[in-house]
């Protein structure tokens, strides 16, 4: 009889315990969101939000909005929206805190080699209907790179405890892409719009009418997991039939 009455009580004590812990970690997470909000206000220059009214209504992704791209660069009045080129389309804006360049895309000398370079500060990664638009901003200033779709050999987003990471394999350089600070449903989705994007670029037949470059190209693309098994197997069997 004590111990049944000791287990119900041990019962209601957990129950009790769960509920608290809830409800803290709950308010952590809403005082965590609205500090965001509030850094990410101040971090946005004072711009027109007419200028941005249908590239927002268009935009794939949720991220394409007024504070990231009128984000203030390194105290400049320069904004990740005036380095879009005229009517280019922005989906998605993703948010992270390191660009990690190795290759020929690194652009000068660091401390980890002449052919790599790290930058640590505020990293943007754009993808837009033309290209995927690079901007680390650091307390020297801020660069950009470009990479067009058709260079991308390979696309791997590495999640841990901690960051997450994308990578974007050319043909001349790695790219490692910080995407910590962005919503893990938009960066997933921001993934599988590149992924589609890749593969629009590589369909087989638009610069070679000989079945078995297309094939190569087909086998290529399965490699570096552009295509998955399916598509590839569905490509190959329509490319086979032509030879």
């Amino acid at each position: 009889m004590i111990r049944d009455k000791l287990a119900d009580a041990k019962k209601r004590l957990d129950e009790w315990d769960e509920k608290r812990r809830e409800r803290w970690q709950n308010k952590v997470e809403e005082t965590g969101d609205r500090w965001k909000e509030r850094l990410e206000e101040k971090a946005a220059v004072d711009r027109d939000i007419s200028q941005v009214e249908s590239i927002i209504e268009q935009a794939q992704g949720e991220s394409i909005r007024p504070n990231n791209l009128f984000r203030m660069l390194n105290n400049d009045e320069t904004v990740p929206y005036d380095l879009l080129d005229e009517n280019e389309q922005p989906h998605y804006f993703l948010r992270g805190s390191s660009i990690d360049v190795e290759g020929d895309g690194a652009g000068g000398e660091s401390i980890t080699g002449w052919d790599r370079d790290r930058r640590i500060g505020s990293a943007f990664t754009v993808l837009t209907e033309q290209r995927v638009l690079v901007i680390a901003d650091h307390f020297r200033g801020y660069d950009q790179h470009t990479i067009p779709y058709g260079s991308i050999t390979s696309i791997n987003l590495n999640t841990g405890l901690v960051s997450t990471r994308l990578t974007l394999q050319t043909r001349g350089a790695t790219y490692h892409l910080s995407v910590t600070t962005s919503d893990d449903d938009e960066v997933e989705q921001a993934v599988e719009y590149l992924r589609e994007r890749r593969r629009e670029e590589d369909k087989p037949g638009v610069d070679s009418d000989d079945p078995l470059d297309r094939l190569e190209k087909l086998k290529s693309l399965h490699n570096d997991g552009v295509l998955t098994d399916e598509e590839f197997e569905d490509k190959k069997a329509e490319l086979l039939d032509d030879i």
